[in-house]
Parts: structure tokens; C-alpha cells; sequence
């Protein structure tokens, strides 16, 4: 389906930030349940954090750490 988990993490990401965008559009006038909050608030803001650091943060460090081994060698 995908070619690599790059792909499939971005897409991941997307959507549910577009879960976020629904929740705060959606927003009823008396404000969502507790439940809907620790949902959104614990999984889904966290989900996309997450898939947000491993997709684009992870190889920015890695490369970082490549680069300064190859200066000190």
C-alpha cells in the first residue's frame, strides 16, 4: 500500500490533525464532555505529536549526528 513508513506516518499525521481542526470547528456552544476532552487531549494530541517528532524531528537528528561524527573523525 505504501512504499515506506515515511508515507504511511505523514498520512497518519494528517488526518488526525484534521481530527484536531474538526474537534475545535465542530465545537458545540456548552463545550464537549470530559470524555471527549481526555480523548482528544491524551490521544489524539499526542498521536500527532508523536508521528510528528518520529517522521520529520528523528531524521533531522540523525542526520545532526552523522554530520558530527564525520567532523571529529
Amino acid at each position: 500500500m505504501f512504499k515506506n513508513w515515511s508515507i504511511a506516518l505523514r498520512w497518519m499525521h494528517f488526518i488526525a490533525g484534521l481530527f484536531i481542526s474538526g474537534y475545535f470547528f465542530l465545537l458545540p456552544a456548552d463545550g464537549y464532555s470530559d470524555t471527549v476532552n481526555n480523548i482528544y487531549k491524551f490521544g489524539v494530541i499526542g498521536f500527532v505529536f508523536w508521528t510528528g517528532v518520529i517522521r520529520w524531528q528523528l531524521p533531522r537528528i540523525r542526520k545532526w549526528q552523522r554530520s558530527r561524527k564525520a567532523e571529529t573523525a
